[in-house]
């Protein structure tokens, strides 16, 4: 049942040329590349967690950002955790699981400031190959050009991927 709610359909037979979505990559050894940043402002705002003083919102294919919620008039961003195509994460206690876009990390987050990637498993998870919250025709995902990081509004040349969620 769910694979109707979001699937997406590949046609060999027609193509389409007009707007629609196209993928943004980044290449397999840059998606690896996990890490503190300074703080940024949310692009693709996503999943929030609160845990005790502290709050974790996922910014869908580029991290995480953290923020100090003690005084919740002024909340304090603390850092960035930069984990490429990802677009789920949980927390449990000092550690931070999150999917990487085929992987499954696990960082110490007892540092906030410097995280730590304590371990990767690798193709754990099938990622999106479709753009996620859209309607309508896109550019196929090309696995050698990378990880998918995020889609981007495009003028499309002979696309011949939709979907219809």
């Amino acid at each position: 049942m769910l694979g109707s709610l979001f699937s997406c359909t590949k046609t060999d037979f027609s193509f389409y040329s007009g707007p629609g979505q196209r993928p943004v990559y980044v290449d397999l050894a840059s998606a690896r590349m996990i890490g503190n940043e300074p703080p940024r402002p949310v692009i693709r705002g996503g999943t929030i967690v609160l845990q005790d003083s502290l709050l974790f919102q996922l910014d869908y294919g580029q991290g995480i950002h953290v923020s100090d919620v003690s005084d919740p008039a002024n909340p304090l961003a603390l850092t960035f955790i930069h984990i490429p195509a990802i677009t789920a994460f949980t927390l449990d206690g000092g550690f931070l699981y999150a999917d990487n876009w085929r992987d499954l990390v696990t960082l110490d987050i007892t540092d906030l400031l410097q995280v730590v990637v304590l371990s990767r498993q690798e193709n754990v998870f099938e990622p999106l190959m479709f753009p996620p919250q859209y309607s309508g025709i896109f550019e196929c995902v090309d696995l050698s050009k990378g990880a998918v990081v995020g889609w981007e509004d495009a003028d499309l040349i002979d696309a011949r991927c939709q979907t219809d969620q």
